[in-house]
């Protein structure tokens, strides 16, 4: 299922592509440098600098082929965008000690791809029957907003508004 093209999807997509070329930039600085880092490599959780170094190159990498394909509009590409967002979210926090203010702007970034991914995004092409309805929808309120209005009814006579019937 595809998507017309909007303003959150190349925002999403974008901010994707970025964070992934961030990603393998941080990659190659663990690898080559990793003097760079705040921490030292026995305060680093789980893994060295040269293990993260080749795992945030991987996954920036991913994050790149995954915001590509976020601008195909496909369904499957959003979902992955959202998985990988989210992943990258924790993962940032495990690389925290190393580099914690760049840490926490990823992580502030990743929520704001989930968001965009999952609050903005357009209805679906090729729908026929949502976009007849759309559209029946638009012409009746054009409809109703550019007809004459009628005159509302006259109250009838009625015992109960003070008129008295004759009983002749």
């Amino acid at each position: 299922m595809r998507t017309q093209a909007n303003g959150w999807q190349y925002f999403v997509a974008t901010l994707l592509i970025v964070t992934g070329v961030i990603n393998v930039i941080q990659g190659l600085a663990a690898i080559f440098t990793p003097g760079f880092f705040v921490a030292t490599e026995t305060q680093m959780l789980i893994l060295e600098y040269g293990a993260w170094g080749v795992l945030l190159g991987l996954w920036g990498v991913v994050l790149v082929a995954a915001g590509l394909a976020v601008l195909s509009g496909s369904a499957w590409a959003r979902v992955l965008a959202i998985v990988l967002s989210a992943l990258n979210a924790v993962a940032q926090l495990a690389f925290l000690i190393a580099m914690p203010l760049w840490s926490v702007v990823v992580i502030a970034i990743d929520i704001l791809v989930i968001y965009g991914l999952t609050a903005g995004w357009p209805i679906t092409v090729g729908d026929d029957d949502s976009e007849r309805s759309r559209e029946a929808s638009y012409q009746a309120g054009y409809r109703a907003a550019h007809d004459r209005p009628r005159a509302a009814p006259r109250p009838t006579s009625s015992p109960e508004h003070g008129h008295q019937q004759s009983n002749n």
